[in-house]
């Protein structure tokens, strides 16, 4: 019984730490009517700094600069001239007035729990279903072959 309740225990946590986890965030770039998608956010960034401040790489001589704090997932980064910093192949040549830009989220995963866990239930209510209907079919034919194994005898014998 104790173990129900850890294994239940752990799942409410994994559905939590899902739940708290934030919906991917997406630039979308448009360059003479070719685009392409651009993850935004922290973790997509090649070099990650610290959360107020870092110190940019110089020489010994010069003190030390701060640097912009990281991304963040917000839309807010996702300018016709983000999209020309990006280096695009397709907007190499293009200026701000051909740039188009849109924000978008995907999907969190909270949704895709909700989503996944609609699934599944009805899944199961109807194999559920279709198991108790098929349990009920073989009982019945069961006690349909009873009869069959005693002969009948005839009256006044």
């Amino acid at each position: 019984m104790a173990r129900i309740h850890i294994l239940a225990l752990l799942f409410a946590a994994l559905i939590c730490l899902a739940a708290a986890s934030s919906p991917p965030t997406f630039c979308k770039c448009t360059c003479f009517k070719n685009s392409t998608i651009i993850p935004l956010g922290p973790e997509h960034q090649s070099k990650r700094s610290l959360p107020f401040f870092d110190t940019i790489e110089t020489p010994a001589t010069e003190a030390p600069a701060v640097a912009p704090r990281s991304a963040s997932t917000s839309c807010s980064e996702c300018t016709k001239a983000f999209c020309l910093k990006q280096g695009i192949p397709f907007c190499k040549d293009a200026t701000e007035d051909d740039v188009f830009t849109m924000c978008f989220q995907r999907d969190s995963n909270k949704d895709k729990i909700i989503v996944w866990g609609f699934i599944l239930g009805t899944v199961g209510l109807l194999g559920w279903a279709a198991f108790k209907r098929f349990s009920e079919w073989r009982v019945s034919r069961r006690f349909g072959r009873q009869d069959i194994a005693y002969a009948p005898v005839a009256p006044g014998q």
